[in-house]
């Protein structure tokens, strides 16, 4: 009789582990979507990461520029030691030095009494904002040339293909800074690379009439043809 008689000790202590064991299992079933989600969470977290720290290093260059970096040009000196009516620019963004960059960026102070010959871009934007001295812009409107007085605080923009000079009209250098869009190779800033020289340095008067009017037009700066009476 005993041997047959079922313990009442030993079932319950079956049904107890049984109920722990099915408990256990819902409960892992529940986790591993939530550990899913927080997987996936996590490796979206570093995708991100990852994105931001490329975005961080993909244009090349320097983020400040002092003019101690900037490349310093004479562009059409009087003679070695004396800069007169020609210019000085500082090129602080170029497709040299910034070759991503959507712009290139420089500043430029043309002497008393100076002018740059009238010409135009055909694929170069040119804004610049002028700093001190007095000067006139010349431009056209409906094939009419017109001269604007600038001077301190003055913005110009230059679409492409306008035909554009300026002259300093005052009696200190005219000092603005410009940025040209596109920061492309062979443009307006590798033309003046290319006739400017260091500060001090000899001039060089090499080229001819037509040889720099061909080196302009390579480098995007097209002369306004002179009219024949």
């Amino acid at each position: 009789m005993l041997k047959n008689k079922k313990n009442p000790k030993l079932i319950k202590l079956a049904a107890m582990i049984m109920i722990f064991t099915v408990v256990q299992s819902c409960g892992e079933n529940a986790n591993k979507p939530q550990k899913k989600e927080d997987s996936v969470a996590v490796l979206s977290l570093k995708e991100e990461a990852h994105i931001h720290d490329n975005s961080t290093h993909t244009h090349t260059g320097k983020r400040i520029i002092t003019p101690n970096d900037a490349q310093q040009l004479w562009i059409f000196p009087e003679r070695k030691d004396k800069l007169g009516s020609g210019g000085l620019l500082q090129i602080y963004m170029d497709p040299e030095s910034h070759p991503d960059a959507s712009s290139g960026f420089s500043k430029y102070e043309l002497g008393v009494g100076g002018a740059l010959p009238e010409h135009k871009h055909n694929k170069t934007e040119e804004i610049a904002y002028f700093l001190s001295g007095t000067g006139v812009v010349i431009s056209y409107e409906n094939d009419e040339r017109k001269e604007t007085i600038v001077k301190e605080g003055y913005v110009w923009y230059t679409a492409p293909g306008e035909w554009h000079s300026f002259q300093n009209t005052g009696k200190e250098p005219l000092k603005l800074v410009f940025a040209t869009v596109p920061n492309a190779k062979h443009g307006l800033l590798d033309f003046f690379k290319k006739v400017g020289v260091k500060p001090e340095t000899e001039p060089s008067n090499t080229l001819s009439a037509a040889e720099f009017a061909k080196l302009a037009a390579d480098n995007d700066l097209i002369l306004k043809p002179s009219k024949i009476e």
